[in-house]
């Protein structure tokens, strides 16, 4: 494995996309005014990850919880993902849907996504599969998606039917 794919410590690495086993020791707030969790990892060395993203997990200090290395930044930041407590990736999930909506791509480019609510309450966007799906009078009270990925406590999520 490269450089690139660890987090290198003093007594270890720790492997990118690996979850671990960290010791919530305290929080503190920083100069930036955010409030961070300090992470103790299985070398003994220290790390902060934002609090209020996970403010629904239920965590309390001096207990140990499952975290993904989940990237390092070109500056060495290191980014960390904590098991979500109800999901896991791949699993389905019933969304409310709100309503149709167009944003832009990344190339600029308007898209139609359909804007849901997941079931801990949270508003995203999803993309569409087909026409039909894009249609104003396409309007089911709920869509069954795929948790594709889980950043900063919330669920990403793919249309997979309709309910």
């Amino acid at each position: 494995m490269g450089a690139s794919e660890y987090v290198n410590n003093t007594q270890g690495e720790l492997e990118i996309n690996r979850y671990y086993s960290f010791l919530l020791v305290k929080t503190t707030v920083m100069p930036d005014g955010i409030e961070y969790y300090v992470l103790e990892d299985i070398f003994g060395n220290r790390h902060l990850m934002e609090k209020e993203p996970y403010e629904s997990y239920g965590f309390t200090l001096g207990e140990k919880v499952e975290i993904r290395i989940d990237k390092v930044n070109c500056k060495g930041k290191v980014f960390f993902e904590p098991k979500h407590p109800r999901y896991n990736l791949g699993s389905t999930v019933k969304a409310e849907f709100i309503k149709h909506s167009i944003v832009k791509d990344k190339f600029n480019e308007d898209r139609h996504v359909l804007i849901v609510k997941d079931p801990d309450g949270n508003v995203s966007a999803i993309r569409t599969n087909n026409d039909d799906q894009r249609n104003p009078e396409f309007n089911p009270d709920f869509l069954l998606c795929l948790v594709e990925k889980i950043s900063k406590g919330q669920l990403v999520l793919r249309l997979i039917g309709s309910e």
